[in-house]
């Protein structure tokens, strides 16, 4: 797609999608670290009970939300690829405009979601809050306050739970109506699969597949009708000022193998130790 037409997409619809984002031996190696890890998936930690492998802590905020490996960066060299896959890596810095704003990994997670899962609809363009800022001056600069990139690793049709998307809500100042609580807008609302809601896109995506779009969108996903797991890995791009969201320590054995672009990307204040 030329530039052109990508920048005219995202600013319009606040999403793009990247066909056969991932390479085939990359894709293998994320199934295969699943594969390898399905006891949690059947038996996974609650948010005050977690389970870790390693550095990645596995949790569940619902039963229906599935299961969550947080920090999958920590589970395998595959996962520290992504940091700065060139795929999309370029279209993150240029719309968050790194050069001004830095750049770093708000989260970076896996999720399994088996039959009944879903995900309530949440964000928008009405809500007031910085890493939900999406704007786009004449000038040409950017300033994104967050981005995020869903990797599908197995086709996500029909059924499957497809994450749903409102185009264009990441601009709207009329509330979407399932956001509305006594007469104010909100964030999110925890009660019902984001299918039928006003607006909504299933987004369908093959293995490999990428959907990159601005956390601003109101979006959340169809509950998941076909048997087996839906399978994603998100990584979730910031201005470098916006913490990351489980302050999680990083390894010296994985900080060692990072590039310094990728560490700082990771650890983009590090702190200063006082003088003795």
């Amino acid at each position: 797609m030329q530039e052109q037409h990508q920048d005219y997409l995202f600013d319009l619809q606040g999403y793009l999608v990247l066909k056969n984002a991932i390479a085939p031996e990359d894709l293998n190696a994320m199934n295969q670290w699943v594969d390898n890890h399905q006891d949690y998936i059947e038996t996974p930690g609650d948010k005050e009970n977690t389970r870790w492998i390693g550095g990645v802590e596995t949790h569940s905020y619902s039963k229906e939300d599935g299961v969550n490996f947080q920090n999958i960066v920590a589970g395998d060299p595959v996962f520290e690829k992504l940091i700065d896959y060139p795929t999309w890596f370029g279209l993150a810095k240029k719309y968050i405009n790194a050069d001004i704003n830095g750049l770093s990994i708000h989260e970076n997670f896996l999720n399994v979601r088996g039959a009944g899962g879903h995900l309530f609809i949440h964000c928008g363009g009405h809500a007031p809050l910085c890493y939900l800022t999406f704007r786009h001056h004449n000038t040409g600069e950017w300033m994104v306050g967050q981005i995020n990139v869903l990797i599908a690793l197995e086709d996500i049709g029909p059924g499957d739970g497809a994450t749903v998307l409102v185009p264009g809500s990441h601009k709207a100042t009329e509330i979407h109506p399932r956001l509305v609580v006594n007469g104010r807008g909100v964030t999110s609302r925890n009660d019902m699969a984001a299918e039928g809601a006003v607006g909504m896109q299933e987004m369908h995506l093959k293995a490999g597949d990428a959907l990159f779009f601005t956390d601003a969108i109101t979006h959340g996903s169809a509950e998941r009708k076909n048997d087996g797991h839906r399978r994603v890995v998100v990584y979730r791009y910031s201005p470098r000022f916006i913490r990351s969201r489980f302050n999680y320590e990083l390894s010296d054995d994985l900080l060692q193998r990072l590039t310094p672009e990728q560490r700082n990307i990771m650890l983009p204040i590090p702190p200063r130790p006082i003088p003795g």
